[in-house]
């Protein structure tokens, strides 16, 4: 396999390990740090902080996140030093966010969404795929989104919208994108190493690709 040191992997915002299941087959060691509670009044980077308690620092560690997992990548590798950080779907900084999230910090729109509300949209898009006879992934991302908390997945989109993450702190990062993103724009990405035609859930929708760069970056 690729590399015998652990790798923690949080998964993103409505999804779990389940999302997981194709990379974790080419991984000797591995935890995948669900999504928790937010504490009230918790914000990301203190969630992040939160979350550094499940990691063994002891040894040497990699982080994989995807969408919301990777700018909570980003955040950990604030605090502790991870060996490599390997974001999929996600963004590195806030400029990488398209310009709408970045707007509505200030217009606040986002606060008329519920959390309930946002699930049941992202189920519409999610049936777009049995159109396209991928039913084995929508089936397995509706049901993730059947069992998403609503109330993380609220305090989630306001904590992403209000994210001032700046690109400052570490140049290594290594960040996988899907050319066919519409969440996170492939063209508001920079240093990415482009899936083609890849959407914001290749890792399930394209995994033979996505399983290939991560190894390449492991075995590196």
């Amino acid at each position: 396999m690729a590399t015998n040191t652990k790798v923690y992997l949080i998964p993103g915002l409505g999804a779990d390990a389940r999302m997981y299941e194709p990379q974790v087959r080419i991984l000797d060691r591995y935890e995948v740090l669900e999504h928790q509670k937010p504490l009230k009044g918790e914000t990301l980077r203190a969630y992040a902080k939160r979350l550094t308690e499940k990691i063994d620092t002891s040894e040497p560690f990699i982080l994989i996140g995807t969408s919301l997992g990777g700018i909570l990548s980003m955040e950990i590798s604030r605090i502790l030093q991870p060996e490599k950080v390997i974001l999929i779907s996600s963004v590195k900084h806030r400029a990488e966010l398209p310009l709408w999230m970045r707007v509505m910090k200030y217009l606040r729109l986002h606060k008329l969404l519920s959390g309930k509300r946002f699930i049941e949209f992202s189920k519409s898009n999610i049936r777009l795929l049995i159109t396209k006879r991928d039913t084995r992934v929508a089936k397995l991302l509706m049901d993730m989104h059947e069992d998403a908390d609503p109330d993380f997945v609220e305090w989630a989109i306001n904590e992403v919208i209000n994210w001032d993450g700046s690109a400052d702190h570490r140049a290594d990062i290594i960040h996988i994108h899907g050319t066919k993103d519409r969440l996170f724009p492939f063209a508001n990405v920079k240093n990415a190493i482009a899936i083609t035609g890849g959407s914001h859930v290749m890792g399930c929708t394209q995994p033979g690709d996505v399983n290939e760069a991560i190894l390449k970056v492991l075995r590196s």
